[in-house]
């Protein structure tokens, strides 16, 4: 283990001794001095005796807890060193302000600094490694050598023929792919043997699947010779060699020379085409691979050298001419492995069904690693017990721990400075996202990619050296910009190991005690309260990193106070990293003026206001990422004093200008944006110092500048690394007003001429631009890097820049042009005539929301216009309706909307086109889509995701003026009728009415005193959502309920295309994000009219109609949303059948509508994804669940007939997709089906009003994604199903159900993930409450209510629920407790209410009471004592 870690870091604290001028000049003083000479001396004698006592470590306990306490002196040295370069640093940012008064001031506190501070830890670190110096000896540390490698086995040359075919599960397409390579003879490498390299991570089966393979008949027979040789990770030349011919002779070889090795098998392979796969190969030496190979120049044609490894980088050495790649396999897969190891020869399906629902889980687990799966079912072999079956899945990792040797060995591997890496990975949970960017800036923070004598940036070196751990497959790529990464469960594992005590994940509020040497600390956002979290690592007094992960959804309110913070950041002045990001903080707390190392802060989606000046004192700072940070309008003014500040990430941050001297940052690399203010804040030309900028930066409010010269002045030509460029210009709506013109601004025109960016700029982006044309650079062929421009809101330009003589442009979007008519020729040349291929590269071309363009001429050319041309877009554009340009590619898909266009592109697609497609689509948007503006969260797949129910109820409210009422009679439409483009839909809306219908919602947990529980939400679909659930129970029952939300859909009335000059007055005014996809019927005779390009319908209070038009189902294909409220005449869709394209179907208030009819496998339901159901179909008695595969969200609302749900065999039943299930009111609803529901994606399910439903869903502890768990008023229910509750369940909730009281045998003890937990009426028998042993450990909020009986609270019942925060207790009138001894002393709020002894006992009581009872908020029918 030449490759040590610690000897790495030993190597790079004696390198900057030896060669940092500002440490020895800090050090000058008698005794650090001295120290630092100790300190030097003790590395030097401990480095030789690291790689020997990192391997004996594992074997040898002594020499472990040695190893243990010097890499914790390692690291307390490297603080030291830190501290002592950070002081230099501080000296020099002083000088570098002047004035000799400053530099005698900064001389003396340096001083101060050095000799009270640092000078004393550096006594502490050096006592310590001395110590650990003088038992190197003691416990018989030696010299690490070379000699002392294992020696590597010899060459193992056993055949694989015996493989048990029968045994292999899946592979087929790969086992084919392979084959397919191996009898190819394509691939011809003259004079040497193609090489192909198998690769993946330890354990994916690589080795298998080329035995398989190896020894398939199409092979054997296709070459004359094959050979087998399992390599190792010590690649031996000659001893390999050796192995091969042996394999081929079948004799003893006793050849002891390489070149006479390498001619007898040389003359041996003459003539013969052959086979050889050297297995599990390591080697990453090109000299090597070079040597090997001589043996193999005159192979025969067609001859094939396979490679399995576990290295990218050992294919790019071999040069391998294919690369394969090892999938992952499928969940089925594995649990067909396991399956097979565990129980022999039996048949999946005959297995016990408890049994298989939590194999299957297990096999989810294993992520697709079939070692993994093998070692699991080593474990389970002939143990059909289910317990057994569910103690391996809950304690998983405990049953994989055999594998980490296996996967240690690449880690083993490794380079020095990678392995601790690698290791900080393990603070990052399992299933994690990483992004290139942040992993690459926290191992900077941590100062992990330093190394000496090298001028390569940090960031390039970070890269190099996640690439690294990527190609030895340490990280799976998760998309092909290579940005994206993710690390597979049991590597996470490995990197948990590695790191020891040093790195620590919380994951929960169960904390153990945390070691006083973690350096590394994470915490989950969503399982642990700040607060809690902070506490536990106030021993940690070395700590670097402070990692919270898991942001919020948008539903939680993440809370930290200064009362939390400030002692924390006091206690942990070493800290590196330090994320605050998304809790609600609005200002920071003045401890951290004291972090002094920090370099990496992360304050991104705060509430902060300002920064105060004191962060300009983090002189370490390197990333500063401010993003979304919406009420900070400014940065401090002394900003240039972060003279290490290297990242500034301000995306989303509504700054007013940047500060004067930014130009000062001159080690920054990436700016997201420049903010230029108006006559104040820094000016355009600071940019030009700041050469070093990469990525994309963008350039905001260039309307401030006043001299075009300022902008010439930045040199754009001379930057770059810049990968992308956004020039923004800001256009009041009063800035056209005669005499509102800003005076000082510059001709915007001339200032876009002088801001030329350099030639290798990737993208581009114009918005904004109000001058009259655009420079000739815009479209220069010398851009030959750009590969994407968008031009938007240019509303005086009348014509477009020749962007089609950009020779790699493959995205092309011009929006916005109000002006501009025509589109001519110079879009395609420019001025001069090119011999230049327009548009050679263009892939997708869009124009969008052009209200005058009238014209577009292309020109003539031989082999048609827009060669690569993938997508055409126009939307938008009311007034073309010229000739379709000619000459497209036939596989062009073409998207038109909004556009007369449209008719002339069909017309001629039908007699002289031959265009892929000619789509129609919504209108795209600039800004969120419906979707996410009337979502609370802005993330529909949230709302949809986490809701319970769909709710729109009818209006009481007047109707619009210009709504068409229901004034028809007629009872059925025609089938089909198109709409003309021409006839107006001014009084087609599409909105939402508020409803205010009295609906039963269960009383859940609420967040109307919590900031941490989340309410439950509900969605129709994706694009509506309610924002509260719960009226606080004070409010009276008004505007707190769900009742009364208002909602909104779809936008302004949609208008004709202009025909007249009446239109096009009208047009000047046209409202870009008008919409005709959307729309909302109440008069029958509208259903005959509708748009081509129909998305949403929603039909109300048609109450003649009795049949929906044939047409819906034949003629719409983008229709994706139907709602149908209160037609209470409708029978039928038609053909007794949904339109197949819908995704969203709610139908409320329709009674006779027959439902039912539609519900046979011969349907097709694969699109739809949301189903609502209320007080509608008075014939639906059961639910064919198999029939909708995609179906994410259910809800079945008063439906009287409604008994059950049905499972259909053989229909998919383990893949549906169902995530919400709501029932409510179903007073016939008596059981799920046998077996339990096969929904293995379910995370919430409410149950209300269902008075026959006798038991909940079998194997509900089945239900691993099941998070919410609503019961409300179903009195026959009595108890859990066996197995009880699913192992990840967040939130339980038990209202009004008389006979499920609540039991020790439920085992809500062992839930770790229940953080809410109320219960609600019943439990008429309860006296005492908790029973010991009854309460989940890491419940955080609790509410009792209505337990008519209850007398008191039992302490001993809340004695393990240490992270017990939040208490509710409601209408326990005979109750009587202790407030000093009954209560847990975890609770930070106390909510009592209607408990009539209790709010009489404390009528008295002063605020101060509750104060020593350490309470902070105590609230009292409503009165609040904090």
């Amino acid at each position: 283990m030449a490759n040590s870690y610690l000897s790495n870091c030993a190597n790079v604290m004696v390198e900057r001794i030896n060669t940092s001028q500002e440490l020895l000049e800090v050090c000058k003083g008698k005794t650090s001095s001295v120290l630092l000479k100790r300190l030097k001396v003790a590395l030097v004698t401990a480095n030789p005796v690291l790689a020997d006592a990192e391997q004996r470590a594992e074997h040898v306990r002594e020499v472990k807890h040695w190893l243990t306490g010097i890499q914790d002196a390692f690291f307390q040295a490297e603080d030291v060193l830190d501290e002592l370069r950070t002081e230099a640093l501080r000296r020099r940012v002083v000088a570098e302000a002047g004035g000799f008064g400053g530099l005698f001031q900064n001389l003396m506190a340096g001083r101060e600094a050095i000799q009270k501070k640092i000078e004393p830890k550096m006594e502490k670190v050096v006592r310590l490694l001395e110590h650990h110096v003088k038992h190197i000896e003691v416990i018989g540390l030696k010299e690490y050598s070379e000699t002392r490698e294992p020696q590597w086995r010899q060459a193992s040359r056993s055949r694989p023929d015996d493989l048990p075919q029968g045994r292999v599960v899946g592979r087929v397409e790969e086992k084919l792919a392979l084959v397919s390579l191996l009898l190819s003879d394509d691939e011809i490498s003259i004079g040497k043997p193609v090489v192909i390299s198998i690769v993946g991570m330890p354990g994916v089966g690589k080795t298998t699947l080329t035995q398989i393979v190896f020894n398939d008949n199409r092979v054997t027979e296709h070459f004359d010779v094959k050979m087998w040789i399992s390599v190792g990770i010590n690649f031996n030349v000659f001893m390999v060699t050796k192995a091969v011919l042996q394999d081929i002779t079948s004799s003893a070889i006793n050849t002891e020379d390489l070149p006479s090795l390498q001619i007898q098998l040389k003359k041996t392979l003459l003539g013969k085409r052959f086979l050889l796969v050297l297995d599990d190969f390591w080697s990453e030496s090109d000299s090597e691979w070079e040597s090997f190979q001589v043996a193999f120049t005159d192979a025969e044609e067609g001859s094939k050298i396979v490679l399995t490894t576990r290295s990218e980088i050992v294919s790019t050495v071999a040069k391998a001419e294919k690369i394969y790649q090892m999938k992952l396999m499928t969940n089925e897969e594995c649990w067909e492995l396991i399956s097979r190891f565990a129980f022999g020869n039996i048949s999946v399906g005959s297995t016990n069904q408890e049994v298989e629902g939590i194999g299957k889980r297990i096999a989810e687990q294993c992520k697709g690693l079939p070692l993994a799966a093998r070692a699991i079912a080593s474990h389970l072999r002939s143990k059909p017990n289910p317990d057994d079956w569910y103690a391996v899945s809950k304690n998983f990792s405990s049953y994989t721990n055999s594998i980490l040797p296996v996967l240690k060995l690449s880690y083993d591997s490794l380079p020095a400075q990678l392995k601790r890496c690698f290791a900080l990975c393990s603070v990052f949970p399992k299933g994690h996202v990483f992004d290139r960017e942040t992993l690459v800036l926290l191992w900077m923070a941590i100062d992990l990619l330093y190394q000496p004598r090298s001028n390569r940036r940090l960031e390039e070196i970070g890269n190099d050296y996640l690439d690294n751990l990527v190609a030895q497959s340490f990280f799976q790529r998760l998309d092909s910009t290579m940005t994206s990464f993710v690390m597979h469960d049991l590597m996470n594992d490995l990197a948990k190991a590695v790191s020891g005590d040093f790195c620590f994940r919380l994951e929960d509020e169960n904390i153990p005690e945390i070691s006083s040497m973690t350096r590394h600390f994470s915490f989950s956002r969503s399982q642990c309260d700040a607060s809690v979290a902070f506490r536990s690592i106030y021993g940690a007094e070395f700590l670097k990193t402070i990692l919270p992960f898991n942001a919020p959804t948008g539903l939680e309110s993440l809370q930290l106070t200064d009362k939390v913070l400030n002692p924390l950041l006091q206690a942990l002045t070493g800290l590196r990293i330090l994320s605050l990001s998304h809790y609600q903080i609005t200002h920071l707390p003045k401890s951290l003026k004291g972090l002094k190392l920090l370099r990496y802060l992360d304050l991104s989606s705060t509430k902060i206001k300002e920064l105060p000046d004191f962060v300009c004192s983090l002189c370490n700072l390197q990333t500063l990422l401010l993003s979304n940070c919406c009420d900070l309008t400014s940065l401090p003014k002394n900003i240039a004093e972060l003279i290490n500040l290297r990242n500034l990430d301000l995306v989303g941050t509504p700054l007013v200008e940047m500060p004067p001297g930014i130009r000062k940052l001159r080690s920054l690399q990436k700016l997201s944006n420049f903010v230029i203010g108006r006559l104040s804040g820094a000016g355009l030309h600071e940019l030009k110092e700041l050469s070093h900028l990469r990525g994309t930066l963008r350039i905001s409010e260039l309307q401030n500048v006043a001299f075009a010269s300022e902008a010439k002045d930045i040199g754009l030509k001379r930057k770059p690394f810049l990968d992308g460029l956004i020039l923004k210009w800001t256009m009041k709506a009063s800035s056209f007003v005669p005499g509102n013109l800003n005076p000082l601004a510059c001709d915007q025109k001339e200032a876009l001429r002088m801001l030329e960016p350099h030639p290798q700029l990737k993208t581009f982006c114009i918005e904004s631009y109000q001058g009259g044309g655009f420079p000739k650079w815009l479209g220069e062929s010398s851009f030959f890097g750009i590969t994407s421009v968008t031009l938007s809101t240019c509303n005086l330009c009348i014509s477009l820049p020749p962007v089609g003589q950009l020779p790699s442009l493959k995205y092309l979007s011009i929006e916005k042009f109000n002006i501009l008519q025509k589109v001519g020729l110079e879009f395609f040349f420019g001025e001069n005539s090119s011999s230049c291929v327009p548009f050679q590269s263009l892939q997708t071309l869009k124009f969008y929301g052009m209200p005058r363009w009238e014209e577009w001429i292309c020109p003539q050319l031989e082999g048609g216009i827009f060669p690569c041309l993938e997508k055409l877009i126009i939307q938008r554009c009311p007034s073309l309706t010229k000739e379709f340009p000619e000459g497209l590619p036939s596989s062009t898909e073409v998207t038109i909307s909004d556009c007369p266009l449209r008719a002339v592109a069909e017309g001629e697609h039908s007699s002289t086109r031959n265009l892929k497609n000619i789509l129609e689509s919504p209108a795209s948007t600039s800004f969120m889509s419906r979707g996410e503006l009337f979502s609370p969260t802005g993330n529909p797949r949230l709302d949809a995701s986490t809701s319970a129910q769909p709710e729109i109820a009818s209006t009481s409210q007047s109707i619009d003026d210009n709504e068409v009422t229901s004034t028809s009679s007629l009872s059925s439409l025609p089938k089909n009728r198109p709409l003309s483009q021409t006839e107006d839909l001014d009084q087609c809306e599409t909105h939402f009415e508020s409803s205010h219908q009295n609906i039963e919602e269960p009383a859940v947990i609420s967040a109307r005193y919590s900031g941490y529980i989340s309410d439950i939400h509900s969605s129709l679909s994706p694009y509506m959502s309610r924002t509260s659930l719960v009226p606080d129970p004070n409010d009276g029952g008004g505007s707190g309920l769900p009742g009364s939300s208002s909602y909104q859909y779809g936008k302004a009335p949609v208008r004709s295309p202009p025909s007249s000059d009446a239109d096009n007055k009208r047009l000047s005014q046209y409202d870009d994000e008008t919409d005709i996809e959307h729309m909302k019927v109440t008069d029958i005779s509208h259903l005959m009219e509708l748009p081509q390009n129909l998305q949403s319908l929603q039909i109300n209070r048609c109450d003649g109609l009795t049949s929906l038009p044939e047409s819906l189902t034949e003629s719409y294909p983008n229709l994706h949303e139907l709602i149908i409220i209160a037609c209470h005449s409708l029978e039928s869709f038609p053909g007794s059948h949904p339109p197949p394209t819908l995704k969203t179907l709610y139908i409320r208030d329709c009674k006779k509508l027959d439902f039912s009819d539609s519900l046979q496998p011969t349907r097709s339901y694969s699109q739809l994804e949301h189903l609502f159901i209320g007080s509608s179909c008075s014939n639906l008695h059961s639910f064919p669940l198999s029939f909708f595969p995609k179906l994410k969200s259910l809800s079945i609302n008063d439906c009287e007939s409604f008994r059950t749900f049905s499972i259909h065999a053989g229909l998919g039943d383990d893949r549906i997709a169902l995530q919400s299930l709501e029932i409510r009111d179903c007073p016939n609803l008596e059981t799920f089906p046998q077996g339990g529901l096969p929904t293995p994606k379910l995370s919430s399910m409410l149950l209300s009003n269902c008075r026959k439903l006798q038991a909940l869903p079998e194997k509900l502890f089945g239900l691993s994604s099941l998070s919410s768990l609503f019961i409300i008023k179903c009195p026959q229910i009595e108890t859990i199903p066996g197995g009880g509750f699913p192992s990840n369940l967040q939130t339980l909730c038990i209202n009004f159900c008389d006979k499920l009281t609540p039991r020790i045998e439920w085992g809500l003890r062992d839930l770790e993930n229940l953080r809410n937990l109320e219960i609600e009426g019943g439990n008429e028998d309860v006296e005492s409450f908790p029973d010991e042993g009854l309460l989940p450990k890491c419940v955080f909020s609790l509410r009792i209510s209505r337990f008519e009986n209850l007398r008191t609270l039992n302490r001993i019942g809340f004695q393990d629920t240490v992270v017990l925060e939040t208490m509710e207790i409601n209408g326990c009138d005979k109750l009587q407790i202790s407030m000093d001894e009954d209560l847990p002393c975890s609770l930070s709020c106390l909510r009592i209410s209607s408990c009539s002894l209790l709010t009489e006992s404390f009528a008295e009581t002063e605020t101060e009471f509750f104060k020593v009872l350490n309470i902070p908020h105590v609230e009292i029918d409503g009165e609040i004592f904090s």
